[in-house]
């Protein structure tokens, strides 16, 4: 596979693309969010972070901790979708509403939109480097592979995912964006040329993904509010998981989980 990697990673006389990250926040985030900014301003030329005044089951958001997020990110443009309620919609619209919402902030100038979750930390400098050897203006939509972890940052599993999807900006719709599908969709239907399971010229994913790395009460709040929260019993699923230490299989995939340091310590689990 390295051989692989290293065949497109010729010397690249494009000019690196312009990018606007779009990071997806809520205050169950929040220990994740300042590192993700911080690792982002190394490559991005602007940075959205929808946010709302409601976690996406109607509950209250935690406004105090929303705003400490913002006012310790300057650099990033906050940008806020109002929830209804009262519209029935289920939390997954409301998930992809705050992703549409942020790009209709999307300068101009900007070539490529990286869309991320606040738990998805991308190596910043890695990535930047990755900028100037990969073709990616040669792409449409690029799947980036990511490091996956569960309970704490130290459990890495031994599956790679590519949930980090960056997408040339002019292919970008509405449809697109607000499909339940989220991020997948963009995958589905824009034209070749395109690639999954991107990775550095080293062969390593350059982004870190720690969806589960959360107390239980951070987990809880997670399934409860998250877009997939109608698939199965996870209220049932984190207690069982809290019950007893970590088993080295976790209850969303069945990934199997290696031990590694934590890449991330300030995020602090």
């Amino acid at each position: 596979m390295l051989h692989l990697i290293r065949k497109l990673f010729a010397p690249n006389s494009n000019r690196i693309p312009r990018i606007c990250s779009i990071v997806n926040f809520c205050s169950n985030d929040y220990r994740f969010l300042h590192t993700c900014l911080k690792e982002v301003s190394a490559f991005s030329a602007q940075v959205l972070v929808p946010w709302s005044d409601h976690f996406f089951d109607g509950r209250p958001e935690n406004l105090e901790l929303i705003q400490k997020a913002i006012d310790e990110n300057p650099g990033a443009e906050f940008v806020f979708l109002p929830y209804d309620g009262a519209l029935g919609k289920p939390a997954q619209h409301w998930v992809t509403l705050a992703r549409w919402t942020a790009f209709q902030k999307v300068a101009e100038t900007m070539d490529y939109v990286l869309f991320l979750d606040a738990d998805e930390i991308v190596e910043g400098q890695r990535f930047r480097s990755f900028l100037g050897q990969f073709p990616v203006t040669k792409f449409n939509v690029l799947k980036l592979a990511n490091y996956y972890y569960f309970r704490e940052s130290r459990f890495q599993a031994v599956q790679l995912e590519d949930s980090a999807t960056l997408v040339r900006k002019s292919l970008i719709t509405e449809p697109m964006v607000m499909d339940f599908e989220d991020r997948n969709k963009a995958w589905e239907i824009i034209p070749e040329p395109k690639q999954r399971m991107v990775f550095h010229a080293d062969g390593r994913p350059m982004i870190h993904h720690f969806s589960w790395v959360r107390t239980k009460a951070e987990m809880l709040r997670k399934v409860e509010s998250w877009g997939h929260s109608h698939e199965r019993n996870w209220v049932g699923l984190v207690e069982a998981e809290f019950s007893a230490e970590f088993s080295g299989k976790d209850f969303v995939h069945g990934y199997q989980y290696q031990i590694v340091e934590p890449p991330f310590p300030e995020i602090g689990l």
